[in-house]
């Protein structure tokens, strides 16, 4: 006698819920559920259904077990969205970027510089967060927050500045020094 697998029982109603469910839904992963629910009923084996879909049939199993306890609600996905939550767009990480970027400058910090670019504010959260923060991250938050960011440029007047040559020689070695720093290393150690 040859083995025949149990058949899923449903209603018609269920049964046309489930097919009216399978035309909606935009998840593929509930779709595949939803596959596999209608092949039991029509009478296939877990490991058939498995094989067909390319996946464990414990898998398999499990859905069908999840349809039969809460039903559409069994197979529906529930996360909201795949990957991992964002920790630095967050309410309270915003609110502290954006006290850092107006009311703080970066010497606080014990940077060279007068005011933020975003490169160095990515820097410093990626140290402060212990994260890695991308300036491009960061230019996306900054932006959400509406802080508009403007090229600084150093502006000397001969005829406003008293002290002119005083100020032109610190900016100068202001220059130098930061060239400096930005360098690569070359030794190659």
């Amino acid at each position: 006698m040859p083995y025949h697998p149990l058949r899923l029982e449903v209603s018609k109603e269920q049964k046309k819920e489930l097919l009216l469910f399978m035309k909606s839904t935009r998840d593929k992963e509930e779709y595949r559920r939803a596959y596999a629910i209608k092949q039991k009923m029509e009478g296939l084996s877990y490991r058939t259904i498995a094989k067909d879909l390319n996946v464990n049939y414990r898998n398999v199993y499990d859905w069908i077990n999840n349809y039969r306890k809460d039903g559409l609600e069994g197979i529906r996905n529930r996360r909201k969205n795949g990957g991992r939550r964002a920790v630095i767009s967050t309410d309270k990480n915003k609110e502290m970027i954006k006290d850092i970027v107006l009311n703080k400058s970066p010497t606080t910090f014990g940077y060279l510089k007068n005011t933020w670019s975003i490169r160095l504010l990515a820097t410093y959260l990626t140290s402060l967060l212990g994260m890695n923060v991308s300036p491009k991250q960061t230019w996306r938050i900054v932006h959400d927050l509406g802080i508009v960011y403007k090229q600084p440029k150093i502006v000397l007047d001969k005829e406003k500045d008293d002290d002119y040559e005083q100020k032109r020689e610190k900016i100068e070695s202001y220059k130098k020094v930061s060239r400096a720093l930005l360098k690569k290393d070359t030794s190659g150690i």
